[in-house]
């Protein structure tokens, strides 16, 4: 049995609460159970994560401590699905990202795909851009790009996972920096998306759309309200638009043409 590993982390590599966000909706997708827990004990800085208090159906008064956790979920059909999230930790990352890929390795994992999100100078009355690329160091992609600069855990975790032979890629979406302070469905609603070039299953995007296209219009509402604002976003959609004047490659419209087939098989 193989199985599809994505991981997203809350925090610095979580603008607009993106990445987690698609971790959430594929979880709201289909079945899912945790199969495993990393305590937050040894690698989460409580002052900065703190525990949270509840109520159980019991009326009984719990804590919920911010440990990762691990999720088998099972598609209608295709491999299935190991999701880890939780809150970035704040120490020992080696050791952190040894545990999580002990326990991925032991539940059959055969890849693992991480999800983050970075603020940007992205309008966002466009497609906001998205990243998905393999790893550097596997087969694939020995020549990528180089980056020079700080990093978060899902890189710590992908870099860890390339030099164990794991195939890894990473997923990034820019989030527009100018409404970075609240939840973007938009930017959840592009990773989902890039997922779906990895994963069989046809994955519900209904609910969504609709909520990107609902926080769209909020967005455009303040905006229009705001002069400075309004005018930076016409620099944003000129400066976009200017990059995206070649007419789309056949990699597009192929990759296109292949998300449509997946949905009408979705449908039927």
């Amino acid at each position: 049995m193989t199985r599809i590993a994505i991981c997203a982390f809350s925090g610095w590599n979580d603008a607009g609460e993106a990445a987690t966000g698609a971790i959430e909706h594929l979880l709201s997708a289909w079945p899912s159970r945790t199969i495993a827990r990393i305590p937050a004990e040894e690698y989460v800085d409580f002052q900065v994560h703190r525990p949270e208090l509840r109520l159980d159906a019991d009326g009984r008064k719990v804590i919920d401590w911010p440990d990762t956790r691990i999720e088998l979920v099972t598609p209608p059909r295709g491999p299935e699905l190991l999701l880890v999230h939780g809150a970035e930790p704040s120490m020992r990352w080696g050791a952190f990202c040894r545990q999580v890929l002990d326990r991925l390795l032991g539940a059959d994992a055969t890849r693992l795909i991480s999800l983050g999100a970075l603020l940007a100078d992205a309008p966002h009355t466009r497609p906001l851009p998205v990243s998905d690329q393999i790893e550097p160091g596997t087969a694939e992609q020995a020549d990528a790009e180089s980056y020079e600069g700080p990093i978060g855990i899902p890189t710590v975790l992908a870099r860890a996972a390339v030099s164990l032979g794991v195939r890894t890629s990473s997923i990034w979406v820019q989030v527009p920096h100018y409404v970075s302070q609240n939840a973007s469905p938009k930017a959840v609603l592009a990773l989902v998306r890039a997922l779906q070039d990895h994963v069989s299953a046809p994955v519900p995007m209904q609910e969504l759309e609709e909520d990107a296209e609902a926080w769209e219009r909020g967005v455009e509402e303040l905006s229009r309200n705001d002069p400075d604002i309004s005018e930076y976003v016409a620099r944003l959609e000129e400066a976009q638009d200017a990059e995206d004047l070649p007419e789309a490659s056949g990699d597009a419209i192929a990759k296109e043409f292949e998300r449509f087939l997946r949905r009408r098989e979705g449908e039927d």
